[in-house]
């Protein structure tokens, strides 16, 4: 308090206090997790001591450093640290699940390199590192909420869209073709949200029970998509009370396939159909007939309209005759979204495609001059949709570990019938048993906790 208008300073001299002291706190747990498995009766059955070595790892609070004996298992000769398998700490590894969780959530939202400092203030991480962990990732699911009860609607709204991104190069660098000053390395990512129409609170409109999918999909991958979707819906919502399922988009071909594949109705986007209804009136030369062509749309004169193209196109110039020809050919492509549109069927609303595609996927991957590898770009993307859908990153690396081990079965004793089986056994394992407890009462109780993971481990 020598200068009390430095309190700020005193802040954050407490906070980097408690992140040491939780740091402290920590590394003596985990000490008391290794001594505690060391005296473990179970363990002795099946294991022996063979060596320690310190163990450091970097988490959200800072270091942690802990001794992890190495076992050796006395049938096989197989060694492992039984405390980091207890953990789920894999073989090598230098940062805590903890940091991890943390890496992806800010990799989601802001560049590698930011997200390394952010993560962990007191010893930054490199971008190189949060790329890594990025990249790893191969079970990115979205959940579905199959435990809910169905919902009951009338209408329910798909809208699609894609934004544009950059490769660094294709399979290496340097591979990047180019003509006429650009490049053969643009790649879509596409985005692809179910609701339920709009809600009102106060000033602010939102979608109802909105549902992001997408990601960078190409080829054969797009029919993927479009399962993940329907499949959402079919667990989410009760089919047979849903009637009408209206599709927004820009009438894209990625796109038709998933409307065809839900049996939804195709409402076009209202801004690419205001978009080439401008291009149209003004590769005539005659903007101010742009609601008498609106007002033909309306009314279905898709004759009348055609009609008016062919007259204008065959005296424009050729660049101009073209144009016109071409957003013509646009809106009859889409005429029956168009005409969806335009003819204010019940329960058609406005679209939101194109700001939904502006904060979900350009705020991290286009906005600013980027250039992606393919598997950067589709695990970001996915990783990115996942954080937006509200999901926990916790569940995503649980998830992670689930698809990577894929063991079997085990069967994990519970902690009261582990201390059973010692007290069984004491008559021959006295002094050990005595030894065990003796300890405080807390450790008595972390030893509690720590039984069904050791039997897990010991088998």
């Amino acid at each position: 308090m020598k200068n009390p208008l430095n309190w700020t300073d005193q802040i954050l001299g407490i906070q980097q206090i408690l992140r040491k002291f939780g740091a402290a706190v920590i590394s003596e747990l985990l000490e008391e997790c290794n001594t505690i498995l060391e005296n473990s009766i179970k363990r002795r059955a099946f294991w022996r001591i063979k060596d320690r070595t310190k163990k450091h790892l970097l988490t959200s609070v800072g270091m942690i450093g802990f001794t992890h004996t190495r076992f050796e298992h006395k049938e096989t000769g197989k060694t492992a640290y039984l405390l980091d398998q207890i953990l789920g700490i894999q073989p090598h590894a230098r940062i805590s699940r903890d940091l991890e969780c943390r890496l992806l959530e800010e990799a989601a939202q802001s560049s590698y390199r930011k997200a390394g400092y952010t993560a962990s203030e007191q010893d930054p991480v490199s971008g190189q590192t949060v790329m890594r962990h990025v990249h790893r990732l191969k079970c990115i699911r979205q959940e579905n909420g199959q435990d809910q009860e169905k919902r009951r609607v009338k209408q329910l709204y798909v809208e699609a869209d894609e934004d544009h991104i950059a490769l660094q190069f294709h399979e290496k660098k340097g591979d990047i073709k180019r003509f006429k000053g650009h490049g053969d390395n643009g790649r879509i990512i596409k985005l692809v949200y179910v609701h339920e129409g709009i809600e009102t609170e106060g000033k602010r409109r939102s979608l109802k029970h909105r549902k992001y999918f997408g990601g960078y999909y190409t080829g054969e991958e797009n029919k993927r998509l479009w399962e993940e979707v329907k499949e959402y819906i079919e667990e989410t919502y009760d089919t047979d009370s849903l009637e009408t399922i209206y599709f927004q988009s820009d009438g894209g071909g990625w796109m038709k396939k998933g409307m065809e594949l839900l049996g939804a109705d195709f409402v076009l986007d209202e801004f690419h159909l205001k978009k080439y209804v401008k291009r149209m009136v003004r590769s005539t030369g005659e903007p101010e007939r742009e609601a008498e062509v609106n007002e033909w749309i309306k009314e279905g004169k898709k004759k009348e309209l055609e009609e008016w193209v062919k007259e204008k196109a065959a005296v424009l110039e050729e660049k101009e005759g073209k144009k016109l020809e071409n957003s013509y050919g646009y809106i009859k492509r889409n005429w029956k979204g168009v005409r969806n549109r335009v003819g204010k069927k019940a329960g058609v609303l406005g679209s939101s495609t194109e700001s939904h595609v502006s904060h979900v996927i350009s705020a991290r991957m286009s906005s600013r001059p980027m250039g992606w590898s393919k598997e950067g770009a589709k695990k970001l993307s996915f990783l990115r949709i996942y954080w937006k859908n509200g999901g926990k990153m916790e569940q995503l690396l649980s998830e992670e570990r689930r698809c990577e081990e894929k063991r079997g079965e085990e069967k994990i004793l519970s902690a009261a019938e582990l201390i059973h089986w010692e007290k069984q056994t004491k008559k021959h394992n006295g002094k050990y048993v005595d030894a065990v407890q003796a300890r405080l009462n807390n450790y008595r109780l972390a030893k509690l906790y720590l039984y069904p993971a050791i039997n897990k481990i010991c088998g």
